[in-house]
């Protein structure tokens, strides 16, 4: 098993991208082959982690190769906490 951890410091509607990850997000990720969990945690109001588990690293690069350019570009890219 493989997994992935992203700390995700955001500036925009945690709460929001946790509903919507777990009714938009979550279908796409069983589709993909080698996916296994996911699950998201909020660390703070402004930080999200999200695990995901896969059966092996090439599934979970082909997982990202699929989400980082839709779904991730979409929801989560357009909050990035602002540089200090």
């Amino acid at each position: 098993m493989h997994a992935v951890i992203n700390h995700l410091y955001l500036n925009g509607p945690i709460e929001t991208i946790r509903q919507t990850a777990e009714q938009s997000l979550l279908p796409i990720l069983n589709e993909i082959p080698g996916f296994r969990k996911f699950d998201l945690v909020k660390a703070a109001e402004d930080h999200l982690i999200a695990l995901l588990f896969w059966e092996d690293l090439e599934s979970a690069n082909h997982g990202a190769s699929v989400i980082g350019p839709t779904w991730f570009a979409q929801n989560v890219a357009p909050y990035p906490l602002p540089q200090k």
